[in-house]
């Protein structure tokens, strides 16, 4: 598999590794970044080799979230990029571990959301999206209620609170927290573990596991999209942008 410029892509030990490397901008997400993780995760469903997928950013900073360029100049008459990769994390068969450091930010949230392991060091989480004029994304308006109840969620999604490691282990979306400088080896560690299981067992148990929301998240993921779409075009949402 390619690597993109700001996207590092390899496979070892049955691992599938997506680096997001964007360090000067905290690994703020572009077009073509969310298109080159979509591609990653797509073509490793069938490809044997690939057992467990990794996804982490750097030292510093899991993502800032969308580039905010990005928001600015998107084409609202074609698909976002972001809806292309949130639709194959909600939809990706084999299992995902994060590991995350720094920030997390947006949709640097929601992903995790879609994971099925998670660990973090000392970070900051927030999902600011009422500050800029939209609305939640990726189905966490169903998954951060269902994880933390409705008033945690009201903080997170209401008041766009920042919200630290144990919070976000209170929280349900990551599992263990772990010093900055062996988080990566240690979330590596557990998806080398899960790659020596027995992989249809494995698949099944991943399937079973979130059979019970996944048609109704489907549906809110597709209602949020458009909802987020025509709030961004809102001038509401233009003016939040331009003091950010």
């Amino acid at each position: 598999m390619e690597s993109e410029e700001n996207v590092l892509i390899h496979t070892d030990s049955g691992v599938l590794h997506i680096g997001i490397h964007r360090p000067k901008k905290k690994n703020a997400l572009t077009r073509s970044m969310y298109l080159a993780m979509a591609k990653a995760l797509k073509d490793s469903v069938s490809d044997d080799s690939v057992k467990v997928v990794l996804i982490h950013g750097t030292r510093d900073a899991f993502s800032a979230g969308n580039d905010l360029n990005d928001f600015n100049t998107r084409d609202f008459d074609q698909p976002s990029p972001a809806s292309i990769l949130l639709r194959e994390l909600h939809h990706y068969p084999k299992p995902i571990v994060g590991a995350v450091s720094g920030v997390a930010i947006g949709i640097g949230v929601t992903m995790l959301l879609h994971f099925d392991l998670v660990y973090a060091s000392d970070t900051s989480f927030k999902m600011p999206f009422v500050d800029l004029g939209a609305c939640p994304e990726g189905g966490s308006s169903l998954l951060i209620p269902l994880l933390a109840g409705h008033r945690k969620a009201a903080e997170v999604l209401m008041l766009g609170d920042a919200f630290n490691t144990q919070s976000a282990i209170n929280m349900g979306i990551v599992n263990q927290q772990v010093d900055k400088s062996e988080v990566l080896e240690f979330a590596l560690s557990k998806a080398k573990a899960l790659a020596l299981k027995p992989q249809n067992a494995l698949r099944t148990t991943k399937r079973l596991l979130k059979a019970p929301q996944q048609t109704l998240l489907g549906q809110i993921i597709e209602d949020e999209l458009v909802i987020f779409s025509e709030l961004l075009q809102s001038e509401e949402s233009q003016a939040a942008r331009k003091t950010k």
